[in-house]
Formats: structure tokens, C-alpha cells, sequence
């Protein structure tokens, strides 16, 4: 497979590149598989698509500057004038795409059940590492660039065939190698029958991934005359007989998929839909899969009755790559999108046509350009009235004095002896159709804003505002009339998110931890847990990330620096006007909004010194609590301990002070009160009460411990954690999963 486009054995599921070469054997019995007849008719049909691609590429042009055709450069010229171009558009286009820059928000994973808390958490921390790693941001502003501009462009997400890269890669398709149904309708491409992507290769590259079909690759890139190479027959392998007879059944024409003389072949990569009629299965939670007959685990979810299969009518999707009329590879895939989701910008009610900002610029531009071109024009002619005697013809003619008066040093020796005044030559420059020339070209200057719906304020250009609200508020509209255009572009985006969360929980299988990192600290995630069920004595995973409900969306916030300084200086001013106690509380924070290296050094240091806990659900907050209760259980068990050593020695007081008052009313033979023996009773008794009170307070301690824990253990309802291990239960013969 290809870096760049070849991507059809990325996305065969779990299958490696070394199976591939015995693909083309397998996929000759598969039905519905992509003939040559089929796949020319729907070339046919792009062709006659609406012409919108030479308008897109007009687009583009004017935006690098390239506005003027060869004829008008060629009539500049002849005036003496040079390539006039005031590129208005550039400037335009790069204040929305400096603001797409600014607002940018990350992905954020959300599981549809708390449940699932943990799972979507360890799957955004894996998300936003493929986010950085493949350069997904930069693909999505590349993207939205193009919609600006043209009104069209894709966002390829596929597995990475160079093992010393990143395994996953998300890239920007130009526009020109990109082909679809023209009868889909909706944005994601959820209804288009095919997508066909078509770009050149040198021969030798694209033979070194198929190697199965290396002969005719090479051939179809060196020989210049096809029909003579499918007639040696000594040259033809058994190998290649199927692709020879496709090659000799086609009627392409050979400057559609082959350059013999930079020996380079076209490659179309085919992405298309089959509509089959089977049975499926709907699982607790909402998942639906197809069921299949040959697996045990489909076949044990239906026996214990869980769920039960009805028939449906469902598309497939299919992967095929073609040189020319010769079919390399074509087979079934496990994926319920296409690889490649489309960025639109603003498309034609009728014709489904994309186009960008540009589009309405263009006119404006061309007559910006043209008024240039007049107005230095009108500056450098003159218009000269003259009589026919007004020269010496002793010194310079008519043709002589017309040179002269068009030049700056202009020298002309008039005659003396003419009929008619001093006034026989009179020359105009034209100063006032210059002056009107350029208040036009001012006003179609502010047409391109307008039209473009961009204005000043949005460009950090002077307006007619004033007041920091008023520029503000222009700022807000002309966001606003890019509502439409940047909501498409936040839904492509999304989507293009999901298909990278997709292959992120395809390599999620084993048990893993994972660090999640809340903004202050970082704890950690385990997912795919093996475990038992005490009841069924069948296995399971807790933290499944294969069967987790989680989506991908947007976040509210956008993550720029930009916007982070603002939040910055908002915080600061919110700060300010706090009480002095609760600044100190609050100062934390703003260390970790700043953009200062170590800022959650900093933070950290200044709650340990206040005794603020960032975060109490974190481990090292609740390890903290934990230690806390053992400190205070220690320091009670302390305090009962010296109260009960005080009783101790009080009744041992008392009991030596009775036995003396005792022996003293029996020597005297007569009753008498001892008021020591009484307060040590009743010290005694005190001291009774207060370790009675300490039990007391330790066993409620203990019981809200046990709630807690208790109330903790139990988070799942009973009855869907019985439906979960009925469907994640393991046969007694374990067989390949599905």
C-alpha cells in the first residue's frame, strides 16, 4: 500500500499485508464484486457530471494571485503596461481561515451511560494522542482551506502502511483526485453508491504492492503499443489470464491509465456499496450487528434468548483497486463508512454543485484588475488637439510631436509663423476619468467584502465603528454569515474524529492501562478487564471498549492560545474583584490558565501550602482522605486509651478508699460519709460516659465507611449486568471472534 493514496489494504479489517497476495484468488468466486463494465459506466456518468471543477481551479488561481489569461497579458503589454493584479481575495480568505485557526475546539469522547464514564475517558486520552501524532488538525485546516476556496475537499483516515510512522494517518485529498455519485445528497456520503478516488504512479511502485499482477503493471507503464503485449502469449503467466482478458474486453482508451513515456500507470481506488438481505441482531444499549450462522458467540446469544435475529435489507462495503481495465484487488471490508470524508462548503440547490467564498469574488476581482490596468493607462496617455501648422516642419513633423508630448521630457519646436494663436497645441491628461476611474475601483474594493460577507473590523482593517462594542458587534456579524459554511465544516470534522476513534478502539482489544489526564493531575484507566461471573461462572470484560456506547463531538471551548490568553485575562479581572479570601483560594487556578512552563508546578505547590485539594476524586486526593480517617481512627483509639487507663486508676483509687472507709466504720462502729470516695465515683462515672461517646463516634464512622464503599461496588444495575454476560459469555470451544 501507498503512503499517499493506495489505501485498500489498510482497511481490511485485522488482516495483514502478507495475505494480500492470495486476495485476488479468493475475490474471483465473491459476489457483487466491481466488474470492468460497471466501473466504466460509472466513470461515464463522472464525466458527465457538471463542469464545476475548472471553476474550482479558477478559485484557487485567483487566490495565488494567477488572475490574469494569456490574452490579456498579452495586451498589456502592448500598451506598455505590465501584469496589474491587486490580489484582494488572498487577504479576504486568510482573515476566515486565521479565525477557523482561533476558534478551533478539540474532540471530546462522551459515553451515552455513566456507566461508561471510564471507557470514554481512556478512549479521548488515546484520541487526542492520534490527534497530535497524525496531524489531524493540520488535515482538518487544509480541508476547511479548500472549502473557502473552492468549495470542496477530503480528509483521508486510514492505517498508516509505513511501519516507522504513526500507525494511524489522516491527510488532506485534493479535490482532483476525488470522484463521487452525484446523486448523494447527504453531506457525509451515507447515501452515495461509490467513491472513486484516481491518481498516477510510476509502474514499479505500484507493482512492488501487487506483486501478484507486477508483469502487467510494468508492461502497461513501458509498453507503447498494449495490444501488442496482450498477444505474446509466451509472456503471459497463468497468474495473469484473468486480468489479460479484462484488458482485451475494455474499450479504454490508453491515455486514460498509463504514460509509457514517464512509464506511469492510473490507479483507481474504488469504494462502493452492495445491498444484501440478512439477519441481524439489535443488543442491549442499541448495537446492531449482523448475525452470522458460522460463529458460536452469535449462535450462544440467540440460544439463551437474549436477543433474537429478524431480516433485514443492509449495505456492504467494498474495496476495489483497478490500472486501467486490469482489476488488482477487490473484496469485502468490515467498515460502515467511507475512508474519506468529504469537507463541503456551500453547494447549488439544483445541481448538488460545491463551491467557497471565491466564487462570488471573482467578479469583483476581475473588474478591480481591469480599472487598475485603465486608470495607469489613462495616466500615462495624453490627448493632443493640434493644428496642422502649429510645428516646424523644419525641426520635428506631426508623428514627431505626438511621440514627444506622450514622453515626460517632451521637446517640440512649434511654428512661428503658424495662422492661429499660442493655443494651436492643447493637451489633455485625462486627470478626471483617472480621478473616476479610481473611486470606482475603491468601491468595488468594499464590493469584495461584501460579497465574500468579510468585513473590516473581521480583518483588523479601520471601519466606520468607533466604539469597542460596535466593532465587536461587526466582528459577530460577519461570523454569522459564515454560520452556514463553518457548520458544515464542524460536522466534517466530527466525522472525521469518529472514523479515528474507530480505529483506535479496533486496536483496543487486550487488557491496557491507560493515564488520563484531568488538567491538574492524572489517574489512571483500566479497560477490557477480564472477569468471572460468581453466578454463571462465565467470563466477561468489564470496561469493554469494543461494545462501549461512546460518540466523538466537539467541545464548547475552543483550545487555541489565543483563546486561552482571553480566558486568561478574563479570569484575572473576575479575580480582582473577590474578597481577599477567596483570592488566595482562587490563585491556583489562574496559574493554570496562564501559559507559563510551570504553571502546574506552581499550582500544585500553592495548594499542598493552603491544604486545597485540586481534585477529590483523584487518586492521590482520595489516597490523602484515606490516610486523614486512619490519623484521626489512631488518635481516637489513642484518646480511649488513656480515658480508660484514667478509670483504671480512679476505681482502683476509690476501691482502696472504700475499703479504708469501710475498716475505719467498723473500728468506730458507727456509719459515716467519705466525700473523697464520692467524687472519685463520680469521676469514675464521667469517664465512663466519655469512652461510651467515643465508641459511639467510631462505630458511625465506620458505618458510613461501609455505605460508601458499598454504595461505590454497586453501580451497575443487576439485571443489565446479567444481559451483558449472557452476551459476552465464552463457549466451551472458543472461535475466532467476528
Amino acid at each position: 500500500m501507498m503512503n499517499t493514496a493506495v489505501t485498500g489494504f489498510d482497511l481490511l479489517g485485522d488482516e495483514r499485508a502478507e495475505t494480500v497476495s492470495h486476495a485476488h484468488d479468493k475475490a474471483q468466486f465473491e459476489p457483487g464484486m466491481l466488474t470492468v463494465t460497471q466501473l466504466e459506466r460509472w466513470l461515464s456518468e463522472i464525466r458527465d457530471q457538471p463542469a464545476w471543477r475548472r471553476e474550482a481551479d479558477k478559485c484557487a488561481d485567483y487566490y495565488d494571485g494567477n488572475q490574469l489569461d494569456p490574452d490579456t497579458l498579452q495586451r498589456l503589454e502592448d500598451k506598455g503596461l505590465g501584469p496589474l493584479i491587486t490580489n484582494l481575495i488572498a487577504p479576504t480568505v486568510n482573515a476566515v481561515l486565521g479565525m477557523e485557526a482561533k476558534t478551533r475546539t478539540d474532540w471530546t469522547v462522551s459515553a451515552d451511560d455513566d456507566r461508561w464514564g471510564d471507557v470514554a475517558d481512556a478512549l479521548g486520552a488515546k484520541l487526542h494522542e492520534a490527534e497530535r501524532e497524525s496531524h489531524a488538525d493540520r488535515a482538518n485546516s487544509d480541508a476547511y482551506a479548500g472549502t473557502i476556496k473552492s468549495g470542496f475537499a477530503a480528509v483521508e483516515v486510514s492505517r498508516n502502511s509505513n511501519p516507522f510512522e504513526y500507525p494511524y494517518r489522516v491527510e488532506m485529498i485534493h479535490r482532483a483526485e476525488m470522484f463521487w455519485d452525484w446523486r448523494s445528497r447527504k453531506p457525509d456520503w451515507s447515501d452515495a453508491r461509490y467513491v472513486v478516488r484516481r491518481r498516477r504512479y510510476d509502474a514499479d511502485h505500484l507493482a512492488a504492492w501487487f506483486p501478484q499482477h507486477a508483469e502487467a503493471i510494468k508492461a502497461a507503464g513501458t509498453w507503447a503499443d498494449w495490444s501488442d503485449y496482450l498477444t505474446l502469449d509466451n509472456r503471459i503467466s497463468a497468474d495473469l489470464m484473468h486480468s489479460i482478458e479484462q484488458g482485451i474486453r475494455t474499450s479504454w482508451d490508453d491515455l486514460d491509465w498509463r504514460d509509457t513515456t514517464r512509464q506511469q500507470v492510473t490507479c483507481f481506488e474504488v469504494w462502493y456499496r452492495v445491498w444484501v438481505r440478512g439477519l441481524i441482531m439489535s443488543l442491549p444499549g442499541g448495537r446492531v450487528i449482523e448475525f452470522r450462522e458460522d460463529n458460536p458467540y452469535h449462535r450462544a446469544v440467540v440460544a439463551s434468548g437474549a436477543v433474537q435475529p429478524r431480516v433485514a435489507v443492509y449495505d456492504k462495503l467494498r474495496c476495489a483497486f483497478y490500472v486501467g481495465p486490469i482489476r488488482l484487488l477487490d473484496r469485502a471490508t468490515n467498515k460502515r463508512r467511507f475512508p474519506y470524508i468529504p469537507f463541503f462548503g456551500y453547494r447549488e440547490d439544483l445541481t448538488g454543485v460545491p463551491y467557497g467564498l471565491i466564487r462570488s469574488m471573482l467578479s469583483p476581482q476581475d473588474e478591480i484588475n481591469a480599472r487598475t490596468a485603465k486608470m495607469m493607462w489613462l495616466l500615462n496617455s495624453r490627448r493632443v488637439f493640434m493644428d496642422r501648422d502649429a510645428v516646424d516642419p523644419q525641426y520635428n513633423t506631426l508623428s514627431d510631436a505626438s511621440r514627444e508630448i506622450g514622453r515626460a521630457d517632451a521637446f517640440v519646436v512649434t511654428n512661428p509663423s503658424r495662422v492661429k494663436g499660442p493655443d494651436a497645441i492643447r493637451v489633455d491628461d485625462n486627470m478626471a476619468l483617472s480621478a473616476q476611474q479610481f473611486q470606482v475601483m475603491q468601491e468595488r474594493k468594499q464590493a469584495i467584502q461584501e460579497a465574500a460577507g468579510v468585513y473590516s473590523a473581521l480583518m483588523g482593517q479601520n471601519s466606520n465603528a468607533s466604539s469597542g462594542t460596535a466593532i465587536q458587534s461587526l466582528v459577530e456579524q460577519g461570523v454569522t454569515t459564515l454560520a452556514e459554511i463553518n457548520d458544515n465544516y464542524r460536522e466534517s470534522r466530527r466525522l472525521v474524529g469518529q472514523a479515528l476513534m474507530e480505529l483506535v478502539k479496533e486496536d483496543m482489544k487486550g487488557q491496557a492501562e491507560v493515564m488520563v489526564d484531568t488538567g491538574t493531575v492524572k489517574r489512571r484507566v483500566m479497560v477490557n478487564i477480564p472477569a468471572r461471573s460468581e453466578a454463571t461462572g462465565q467470563e466477561y470484560r468489564e470496561n469493554d471498549v469494543q461494545v462501549a456506547p461512546v460518540k466523538v463531538a466537539l467541545a464548547d471551548v475552543p483550545s487555541t492560545p489565543s483563546y486561552r490568553q482571553q480566558q486568561f485575562g478574563q479570569f484575572a479581572e473576575i479575580l480582582k474583584s473577590m474578597p481577599p479570601q477567596y483570592q488566595a483560594l482562587l490563585v491556583p487556578f489562574a496559574l493554570e490558565m496562564s501559559d507559563f512552563s510551570k504553571r502546574k508546578e506552581m499550582a500544585e505547590f500553592l495548594r499542598k501550602q493552603l491544604g486545597i485539594q485540586a481534585d477529590p476524586n483523584s487518586p492521590e486526593a482520595q489516597q490523602a482522605e484515606q490516610q486523614a480517617q486512619q490519623a484521626q481512627a489512631t488518635a481516637m483509639q489513642l484518646q480511649m486509651a488513656d480515658a480508660k487507663s484514667k478509670i483504671d486508676e480512679r476505681v482502683a483509687k476509690t476501691e482502696k478508699t472504700q475499703a479504708e472507709t469501710a475498716q475505719i466504720q467498723a473500728e468506730a462502729g458507727a456509719p459515716s460519709a467519705d466525700p473523697q470516695a464520692d467524687s472519685a465515683h463520680q469521676e469514675v462515672q464521667r469517664l465512663m460516659e466519655q469512652v461510651q461517646r467515643l465508641q459511639q463516634q467510631l462505630a458511625s464512622r465506620d458505618a458510613d465507611n461501609r455505605a460508601r464503599l458499598q454504595q461505590t461496588a454497586m453501580h451497575e444495575d443487576a439485571e443489565t449486568r446479567r444481559t451483558l454476560m449472557k452476551i459476552n459469555a465464552k463457549p466451551a470451544a472458543p472461535q475466532p471472534a467476528a
